[in-house]
């Protein structure tokens, strides 16, 4: 019992989460606190030329479908992370902001008793869990995709000369011929590999981290209201924090969405595109026999799915926490407040019928519901 106690007062290790996404992105210049140009700017600039090769090698192997297949799936990815890396650094105000709004929340004093330190403790773990299972595992799955052929093809060209160097990168204007090119080659690679691993998944632990962050405090706000309301000598200072409480989190929210919906539509638009081709590969290796390619296109398929329901939770748990908070506010005692005081209750129900939600471009709000029809969609 003492220590759980102490762990409920322990907030030490509550920034977990947000420094795994700081560090991530602080490799491309983006963390919204800490933004550096000269790297965004060449994040930026070996992006674009990274595509344009990729344009103009497949313009050249056009008739080769089986060759633009294949390349489809890596271009892919770098796309999406441009993407997010673009628009990271577009909207780094409303994210530092929100940031900033929310650094209070992470201290232990800003919380009333126990029962509302657990409950932002267990979101704030939920939040470091998904992210340290699905960050390494995807960070691990491109490093080896990348980098697989590249130690095996040095040691075929030194065992035999004749032999030719080759890339994982599957862009065929751009073929080492000699082993000074095939290191700077390699090292392209590599600065390819950091840029997903940096942009892509970092601006994945940064939406799970705010968004698991927003759903904590909405289930502390209903918390609150059960003490506020139920204490009908002083409901009129409690029913003015908690519509407080609750524009704060609407206004955030705001921030999250305005941010993060082009992101969350691009993945869900880029995911499409990748578990197709990554089953048709899969499909391609499995007639060929080539377990090391099944194996691979078999878990990054899982790996997308994972992180695509990870993407919908987090949207799922936000719906859930604010239509909860409308829930609580109808069967609290509001009948045996005053006038005034229940017009102001019934104003605040008026606001929470419309649950604070995430979109997928504006188009979708995302949810469990819109995992499942994702699926049936890619199904049918």
């Amino acid at each position: 019992m003492v220590r759980q106690l102490k762990r409920m007062k322990d907030f030490s290790n509550t920034l977990k989460a947000m420094t795994f996404s700081k560090r991530m992105l602080c490799l491309s210049g983006i963390w919204p606190l800490e933004i550096r140009d000269s790297i965004f700017i060449s994040f930026i600039l070996f992006g674009f030329v990274f595509n344009i090769l990729a344009i103009l090698d497949m313009i050249n192997y056009i008739k080769n479908f089986s060759y633009i297949l294949a390349n489809v799936m890596e271009y892919a990815v770098i796309i999406m992370a441009l993407i997010k890396h673009i628009m990271l650094r577009i909207k780094c105000r409303s994210l530092s902001q929100f940031l900033i709004e929310t650094k209070a929340d992470y201290t232990a004093d800003n919380y009333k008793n126990d029962e509302e330190r657990l409950i932002f403790l267990k979101y704030n773990k939920l939040s470091y869990r998904l992210i340290i299972i699905l960050i390494p595992c995807a960070a691990f799955l491109t490093f080896f995709y990348s980098l697989k052929g590249v130690i095996p093809n040095i040691l075929m060209v030194r065992a035999n000369s004749s032999s030719e160097y080759k890339l994982s990168a599957q862009i065929k204007l751009v073929e080492p011929t000699d082993a000074k090119r095939y290191a700077l080659d390699c090292l392209f690679e590599l600065i390819r590999v950091i840029m997903i691993v940096s942009d892509y998944m970092g601006a994945d632990a940064l939406l799970i981290s705010f968004g698991f962050h927003l759903t904590g405090q909405l289930a502390i706000l209903k918390c609150r209201v059960k003490g506020f309301l139920n204490d009908t000598n002083d409901s009129r200072e409690g029913i003015r924090k908690i519509i407080l409480g609750h524009h704060r989190l609407i206004r955030l929210t705001d921030l999250l969405e305005d941010s993060f919906n082009i992101i969350i539509g691009q993945h869900l638009f880029g995911t499409t595109i990748l578990l197709c081709v990554s089953c048709y590969r899969m499909l391609t290796s499995l007639a060929l026999i080539e377990t090391t390619g099944i194996i691979t296109f078999v878990v990054f398929a899982l790996l997308l799915m994972c992180k695509l329901f990870f993407y919908c939770y987090v949207g799922e748990s936000l719906l859930e926490e604010s239509s909860n908070l409308c829930d609580e506010l109808y069967f609290c005692n509001w009948y045996e407040l005053s006038i005034i005081d229940m017009k102001s209750i019934w104003i605040c129900m008026m606001r929470t019928s419309k649950p604070l939600k995430l979109t997928c471009a504006k188009f979708s709000v995302l949810s469990v519901r819109a995992f499942t029809d994702f699926f049936d969609y890619e199904r049918h």
